[in-house]
């Protein structure tokens, strides 16, 4: 009797999230299914392929003791190796100059491994932008984003007050609620099958641009629809051809997009390259725009980039904000900024799972850690980081 009740019990369960399922949009059965984003969802959505470039850019091999003996010492650990296999370590690379000093993968990784991007896409996209300048795509980052999305301002006309710079250093007003909810902001714009739709659609102004930070992935949804229209290209198409092609990448990357049918990229999170090659793009904001001696983003952009938006005390209102400014950094254009006395600052790009990639051009250093999971609290990360680079500015 025990085994019928059970037997019931499963058929009934079954039955109602049968029902539950059938009753769902394709973002909640998607985020019902999957649970939470993964590195290995490259994997589950569709994607476009970002062709390299044919010259690669070379780095001599030449481990250095002393910056993994740092680095074991800021890490607390004596096993640089088993400390990335208990913090689910994908790849952690160092290189200084144009020499591979450090270059360890976790447990069923190497070199042609793939890992994903998550946020750092965000510091990417902020490169791109760049290039619309320097290309005279757009004139210049103070333009309103409904010279490009006009239909935004025909819904509300407060939409024409955000410029492109707003939606860069995520100061646009848009209300964004990040929450575990199936219908959460973070939800959709991670699992709708539409983002374009989702973008023109769904977002709704809470203030004036300009007044807050607040981490919304609905910004760089909406900065993808400009670089589609600004071009006339695909955001995969002009991320090959201004930046992966020319960075001396060594392999191909992709582009995960929504869904096969409006095939927009993940402008979000959806980069999925070998460790290595985004390693290769930190080189190019840490030498200031010259991959093999050839000029690939305008030093300006750099520097706008690195650039700090506001100091108003109450700009960082939301918790990660706050992080930000406790930890003594801010938030350019895409990338977060470390402060230094007497150097260059440091600044980093950074994603979910803690995928980080950590530049110090004082230092000459560029450090990539992807990975599975965190790991560790993402401050000791970057609080390691800081610290071994400090140990080689002049």
């Amino acid at each position: 009797m025990k085994n019928v009740i059970r037997i019931g019990m499963c058929t009934a369960v079954c039955s109602m999230s049968a029902l539950i399922l059938f009753s769902c949009t394709t973002t909640q059965m998607r985020a019902f299914i999957r649970r939470d984003a993964s590195v290995n969802d490259y994997t589950y959505f569709p994607s476009r392929v970002i062709p390299g470039g044919t010259e690669i850019r070379e780095f001599t091999n030449a481990p250095d003791p002393a910056i993994e003996n740092s680095l074991k010492k800021e890490l607390r650990t004596s096993d640089i190796p088993g400390t990335i296999n208990r913090t689910k370590t994908q790849a952690l690379i160092i290189i200084k100059g144009n020499t591979l000093v450090l270059e360890r993968y976790g447990k069923g990784y190497s070199r042609e491994s793939t890992v994903t991007s998550f946020s750092v896409a965000k510091s990417i996209n902020s490169a791109m932008t760049g290039c619309l300048i320097e290309d005279g795509h757009i004139k210049s980052i103070d333009e309103p984003i409904t010279d490009f999305i006009p239909e935004l301002k025909e819904r509300d006309a407060r939409f024409e007050n955000i410029t492109i710079k707003n939606l860069l250093n995520m100061s646009s007003g848009i209300v964004y609620e990040e929450t575990p909810n199936v219908r959460a902001d973070n939800t959709e714009t991670y699992f709708n099958p539409d983002l374009r739709k989702l973008a023109l659609t769904r977002t709704e102004i809470k203030e004036n641009p300009g007044i807050h930070f607040l981490y919304n992935n609905y910004n760089p949804l909406l900065a993808g629809l400009i670089i589609e229209r600004a071009t006339g290209e695909t955001v995969s198409s002009y991320m090959s051809r201004v930046i992966w092609s020319r960075t001396g990448t060594e392999s191909d990357a992709s582009w995960s997009l929504d869904s096969t049918e409006d095939a927009y990229e993940k402008m979000e999170s959806g980069i999925n390259a070998r460790a290595i090659d985004f390693a290769r793009f930190g080189c190019l904001y840490r030498d200031n725009r010259k991959i093999n001696g050839r000029q690939i983003i305008s030093p300006e952009w750099i520097a706008a980039s690195l650039a700090e938006g506001s100091t108003a005390p109450d700009y960082y209102s939301d918790s990660w904000g706050k992080q930000i400014r406790a930890h003594g950094g801010y938030y350019g254009l895409g990338w977060y900024i470390v402060k230094r006395n007497n150097a260059a600052n440091d600044f980093f790009a950074f994603g979910n799972k803690g995928q980080i990639l950590y530049v110090s051009p004082a230092a000459d250093i560029v450090i990539a850690r992807f990975g599975r999971q965190y790991g560790m609290e993402p401050w000791k990360y970057l609080t390691a980081f800081y610290n071994v680079c400090t140990q080689y500015i002049q």
